[in-house]
């Protein structure tokens, strides 16, 4: 019989920029043994999200933890902002500028552009990424300067679409300095390497400067609870006020 304090379900945790998903749910877990929770107590998150990007970080707890791989398997939305004109080494705004172009897309060109990636496409998972090559992750590769080579793969982009762009400057409002996108897409897709791959199909070079996720399989952002407002609850021994229950799986 499990211990009637035991918490078994899911914190939606709105993650800031800055922290990694795995010192959220470091942190959590700390949080949940100050509260009495079992020392073995399991917790552990579903699709990491980079320190520099925000959004829904899934959590559970308990039981719920054997059910994340199968709730998690489909799509996600992100929302994204593009800026043109720079490419850097990681393809967001924490890496080093690499190389530079003065061509600026039109947001006509933009919209045209867009169903080539709609769909399923191919796509190349960048170096500075968590998969393995040969037991190692690409990213340590990368970063210890080895050649790292990346293998395209299918994914799926569900829908994509425009939802505000900003100009370069106000004499020249018809070109595009950045743009706001939103993406639903499958499981393995680098948002990105999809807003890179944009850009060069423009004609230019660009990275992504926020990167949001608003939903992931079955969790959607008004469940979210911003991380400062689940640590004050669980620093005051709240577990229950923002756990979701236990999802009802379909039986093997």
């Amino acid at each position: 019989m499990l211990p009637a304090t035991t918490v078994h379900g899911f914190y939606v945790v709105h993650k800031p920029v800055g922290p990694t998903s795995a010192a959220v749910t470091n942190r959590i877990k700390w949080l949940l043994k100050q509260t009495g929770q079992p020392k073995g107590i399991k917790v552990g998150h579903g699709g990491t999200l980079d320190p520099l990007a925000d959004g829904l970080l899934p959590i559970g707890v308990g039981r719920a933890t054997k059910q994340l791989q199968t709730l998690l398997d489909g799509p996600k939305t992100y929302t994204f902002t593009l800026q043109f004109g720079t490419q850097t080494t990681t393809a967001d705004a924490e890496g080093e500028p690499i190389a530079t172009s003065a061509q600026r897309p039109t947001q006509t060109e933009l919209e045209a552009i867009l169903p080539r990636f709609t769909g399923l496409i191919e796509q190349t998972p960048p170096a500075y990424s968590a998969l393995k090559i040969e037991g190692q992750r690409a990213y340590k590769l990368a970063r210890a300067g080895a050649e790292v080579v990346m293998q395209p793969r299918p994914i799926t982009i569900h829908s994509l679409s425009i939802k505000e762009c900003h100009p370069l400057t106000s004499s020249h409002p018809e070109t595009l300095r950045s743009c706001l996108l939103s993406a639903t897409v499958s499981k393995g897709t680098y948002i990105r390497t999809l807003a890179e791959d944009i850009a060069l199909a423009l004609g230019t070079l660009g990275h992504t400067i926020t990167l949001t996720r608003t939903q992931h399989g079955p969790f959607t952002s008004e469940q979210a609870v911003s991380y400062e407002t689940l640590d004050k609850a669980l620093q005051s021994g709240d577990t229950h006020t923002y756990l979701l229950p236990l999802a009802e799986l379909p039986e093997q």
